[in-house]
């Protein structure tokens, strides 16, 4: 076909952006290509060493030694009210986060300084609170017994599941004693439920917040109000705090939280049972109890969670037990099925789709899923697990209608990103993030999105041609015709593919795509013709009909006959003339609702009575491409942002205190990412290192 080169220029037009102020240095660093081990090395040691030396507690008499904080106020460092905390957003989410990137560190380099901030900081203060909090959280004052759950305003990391109200006073929970009886909070705080609340006397409990008056509270600090948001103990109530520092503890915890303990402690435990040496056997002895302890509180609370039966399971070597985590071997996983497709094609009409904020469930997934496989990755896990990586960063590119954005970038996870009906609900160009600007970005979703990645790239190094396998199996049924989606948002370049061809007779069409939208090139015959695309295979849910005249004129409807936006190019051709045709999908900014093409979809295009199915694919080596780029790209990109600012910022345009606290969190993943990197570059895999014992026999 003649038309190749006519549809690479309307492509690279549809990718275009506006002009737009020269960008920070930080935009394009990755351009000075992926970091070497060594590089990544240092930047791994750099950013470890800055969180040690600047956020963690080291007082030798406090009782929150180890502990390090969720963020620093980098304007206030060195004076009293430099730690914040967010009541219900938590510092031990991060600092358990870190602490499973310490370990990833250490196994990926060797460095005994990484084990060493395990063994002499951070586990010493997580394991006093999960073998413990029975002694350490003995609320014992007078209120009422506090029941019921509050649907509005809970925190951040909200439940998956509606919980029961919590007993009445006197009545006592399951396998725990009578609800505790102080709460120093405000009148109008909000109330935990079941799921949430301190149950007293109780083990492996960690609240949301504990301290010895290190750290203010971030709401009291804005609302100037010295009580508590959130129920809690407070040491320091009725007395004079105008700093409104935190003394006490939050009588609050997650399912969200004993989760990210549940990476920690699976990690830790794996790591330190290897150790022939005493003060390490005893560390693991106290790691395998704080995961029965942090099991057995999750399950008064809500029931068995598999990022915490997992650590329980291995460290007691019960089969029973993890036979309660879900089968990474399941063919459900090969489904295509998450924010993106719901966003983008199996979404309920007038319904929003919220963007993903973090990767914490593919996280979850892959450390309880390799736990259960005794040390494998199995090739379903292994196909999600690159869907994931490869699909969740479109959804802010689709967002971002007027930015290319940077390897390792996205969203902000405390401010509101979603789609409706196939398409963002607003856009970056329409600036209505804070203050009239374009929504914020963060260090959370996009860091930990490259932890995925570098599972993803060992995966398919360890199996060639998983991404293609469903099309394959597809294909092998039927015949198909591939429709090639050719995602150049952040490689920066026009991929030369074999365009996907089918034969009319009076139409000869060809078939690829961008992440904006479908690129189609006719050969026409004199009299022109008309082509139906439809949703589905087998020429269902139709959604778009071509109409070519023998005039050389072209029009695009949708299934209710209105005109869709389009761009079109005529050019000679001996027998008639050809076409080439770029029609943006529904979520680009401007198109009316038709389709979306997405990874892995299914679809079919009508000439006449001729129908032939379409399978909506970028090719493997092309997600390999994409995937390197994310990751060592993306390190490339924090590395340059941490040298232009001093530190890992949480958010950056949140036109609040976001862009000035440091996050441990964004560290966190950055450290793990890099570890990632490092084991992908020296050809080693991440579940094999991590010598995990087989519990279950393998499947047959």
């Amino acid at each position: 076909m003649g038309s190749r080169m006519c549809v690479g220029l309307i492509l690279a037009a549809g990718l275009a952006a506006g002009a737009a102020e020269t960008p920070p240095a930080w935009e394009k660093a990755y351009l000075k290509g992926p970091m070497s081990a060594d590089e990544t090395r240092a930047f791994m040691k750099k950013l470890a060493r800055f969180v040690v030396d600047n956020h963690m507690r080291k007082d030798p008499n406090s009782p929150v030694r180890g502990m390090i904080y969720e963020y620093l106020d980098t304007t206030r460092k060195g004076q009293p009210d430099q730690f914040v905390q967010g009541e219900a957003l938590d510092t031990m989410h991060d600092g358990s986060w870190f602490a499973a990137a310490m370990v990833n560190a250490y196994r990926a380099t060797g460095d005994p300084f990484y084990k060493e901030i395990l063994a002499k900081w951070q586990l010493p203060f997580y394991l006093k609170m999960l073998n413990h909090s029975d002694e350490l959280f003995s609320a014992s004052s007078l209120p009422k017994a506090i029941h019921g759950n509050l649907r509005e305003g809970m925190p951040r990391d909200r439940p998956t599941q509606e919980s029961a109200e919590y007993p009445p006073e006197g009545v006592k929970p399951s396998g725990g004693g009578a609800a505790p009886r102080r709460d120093d909070s405000r009148p109008n705080s909000h109330k935990w439920g079941k799921e949430w609340l301190l149950q007293a006397g109780e083990k492996g409990f960690v609240p949301y917040w504990w301290d010895d008056g290190g750290s203010v509270s971030l709401e009291r600090r804005q609302d100037k109000n010295p009580l508590g948001v959130y129920q809690c103990v407070d040491h320091l109530a009725g007395k004079p705090n105008p700093k409104f520092l935190l003394d006490g503890y939050a009588l609050g915890s997650s399912n969200h939280m004993a989760q990210d303990l549940g990476v920690m402690l699976e990690l830790a435990w794996l790591l330190f049972r290897e150790s022939p040496d005493e003060a390490d056997k005893k560390l693991t002895a106290e790691i395998a109890e704080a995961a029965k302890n942090l099991y057995e509180c999750r399950m008064r609370h809500h029931g068995p969670i598999p990022m915490c039966v997992a650590p329980w399971a291995l460290a007691s070597g019960d089969p029973k037990l993890m036979k309660q985590v879900p089968d990474p071997n399941d063919k459900g996983l090969w489904t295509p099925k998450n924010h993106y497709t719901r966003a983008l094609y199996d979404f309920e009409p007038g319904k929003p789709c919220p963007l993903p904020g973090f990767a914490d469930d593919q996280e979850y997934l892959y450390y309880h899923g390799i736990a259960r496989a005794g040390g494998k990755l199995p090739k379903p896990l292994a196909f999600k697990l690159i869907y994931d990586a490869y699909t969740h960063p479109m959804l802010f590119r689709y967002y971002c209608d007027d930015w290319e954005v940077p390897p390792g970038i996205n969203v902000f996870d405390l401010y509101p990103y979603q789609m409706k009906d196939g398409r963002p609900t607003d856009y970056r160009s329409e600036k209505k993030g804070p203050r009239n600007t374009v929504k914020p970005i963060g260090s959370r979703f996009g860091p930990q999105n490259m932890v995925v990645c570098g599972w993803a790239l060992q995966a398919m190094k360890t199996y060639p041609g998983i991404w293609e396998e469903p099309y394959q199996r597809l294909r092998e049924q039927g015949k198909l015709l591939p429709l090639t989606i050719v995602d150049t948002s952040l490689v920066g370049k026009f991929y030369s593919l074999d365009v996907a061809v089918a034969d009319f007779g009076d139409l000869l069409v060809g078939l690829e795509g961008d992440l904006k939208g479908l690129a189609l090139s006719f050969l026409c015959k004199p009299g022109g013709g008309v082509m139906e695309i439809f949703r589905e295979p087998d020429g269902k849910g139709k959604c778009a009909t071509i109409t070519i005249k023998k005039d050389k004129t072209v029009s695009v409807s949708d299934a209710e006959g209105q005109a869709l936006k389009f761009r079109a190019e005529f050019t000679p051709w001996k027998e008639g003339f050809g076409l080439t045709l770029y029609v943006p999908w529904t979520a680009s900014h401007g198109q009316k609702p038709w389709t979306n093409g997405i990874q892995h979809g299914r679809g079919s295009i009508r000439v006449g009575e001729q129908v032939r199915n379409c399978y909506v694919l970028t090719g493997g080596m092309l997600v390999e491409d994409w995937l390197k780029t994310e990751l060592g790209g993306g390190l490339r990109t924090w590395e340059a942002i941490f040298n232009e600012k001093g530190y890992i910022p949480t958010g950056m345009g949140t036109a609040y205190d976001w862009d000035k606290f440091s996050d441990t969190g964004g560290y966190a993943h950055l450290i793990s990412a890099a570890a990632q990197w490092l084991l992908y570059l020296e050809g080693k895999r991440d579940w094999e290192i991590h010598k995990i014992p087989a519990i279950l026999k393998a499947s047959p």
